[in-house]
């Protein structure tokens, strides 16, 4: 896919990801090779290296469309709030396995929601909000797993009603208010804000059953779609292999998924249980929203497709997780 949107943007864009996905892969194997043990006690190390990379881009960092949120160091640029996710989840479940009781109190939400929210404040200065909200299934997850009485989720329920309110009024930004009034009235701004999407639609709808062939699509050879690379690659895959294509995609995402949740069942012991569900859970938000945003079910985001979009810093830390995942698994049947 990467290959054929390269010669259309005139980019070399399937050998720099390559690279990216070589050292992807060697970062999984590596990963995979600690035991359970030994990434619960590196969780504190790496959390605190996450935080310092995210204080440190925010200071000497790379501004790219109005977020100074990358390190670059010559041809190779990188964003620590990709990393900083990873690290933040396996603090928290560092966090759970030295709990002795599983179950909530007022005390835990708060020390979770300091956890979490500490890498979420620096990354909100950035400012970016699309991958701040990636760290929202890694905090519902969380307090999902501890069992959080019915009426806690009820207060959690108004209390994001009303802070959703909140940024309405004071945090969002006119063209961020445009994308949302564009998901609820699709004709509002069709040469605007509407204008992803709408092209978004035509590519998906354009491949019809088979697709038009790689290469081909009319949208992306015309570069009428936007982003046609990172954010909106599902649309440029769908125009490209039509509902065949779209449909095998889908299901490759369903068994990686299916495979992690197996995971976390067998874990042997609670931080593989628990960091292997907050994996599940930030990979499921990222793909289900990225498809949303690109049918236009939900707002333009920036949130990338896991695995598949172009960019190094994503395709390295979803390795690194699906490591971790691997580490659990290997070890499930390892008595420690």
């Amino acid at each position: 896919m990467l290959a054929s949107l390269g010669r259309v943007m005139g980019s070399h864009l399937l050998g720099r990801q390559l690279l990216w996905g070589v050292l992807g892969i060697v970062v999984l194997w590596l990963v995979s090779r600690f035991s359970s043990v030994v990434l619960y006690r590196l969780a504190p190390i790496a959390y605190g290296a996450a935080l310092a990379l995210l204080v440190a881009v925010l200071i000497v960092g790379n501004v790219r469309s109005g977020t100074r949120g990358w390190f670059v160091l010559g041809p190779v640029s990188f964003q620590p709030s990709e990393i900083a996710r990873l690290a933040t989840a396996l603090m928290i479940a560092a966090w759970y396995a030295g709990r002795k009781d599983m179950r909530f109190t007022a005390g835990s939400v708060a020390v979770l929601v300091f956890l979490i929210g500490l890498p979420v404040g620096l990354i909100l200065l950035e400012p970016d909000l699309g991958v701040a909200l990636t760290y929202l299934p890694i905090a519902l997850a969380a307090l999902w797993i501890g069992g959080l009485p019915a009426r806690a989720w009820v207060a959690i329920g108004v209390a994001g009603i009303l802070l959703a309110g909140a940024t309405w009024t004071w945090g969002l930004k006119p063209y961020q208010k445009d994308r949302i009034l564009t998901v609820l009235e699709p004709a509002r701004d069709p040469f605007g804000a509407g204008y992803q999407v709408r092209q978004s639609k035509i590519a998906i709808g354009s491949g019809m059953v088979m697709g038009q062939g790689l290469g081909r699509g009319s949208q992306s050879v015309l570069r009428f779609l936007p982003a046609q690379h990172t954010d909106f690659i599902f649309a440029a895959w769908a125009e490209a292999t039509g509902f065949a294509g779209g449909s095998l995609l889908l299901a490759a995402y369903a068994l990686l998924l299916w495979r992690i949740s197996r995971t976390a069942l067998v874990a042997k012991d609670r931080f593989g249980l628990v960091i292997s569900t907050l994996i599940g859970a930030w990979l499921a938000f990222q793909i289900l929203v990225n498809l949303s945003m690109v049918v236009g079910w939900l707002p333009t985001t920036g949130i990338t497709l896991p695995l598949f979009s172009y960019g190094g810093s994503s395709l390295v830390t979803t390795c690194a997780a699906l490591g971790v995942v691997s580490a659990v698994w290997r070890d499930r049947f390892v008595n420690v």
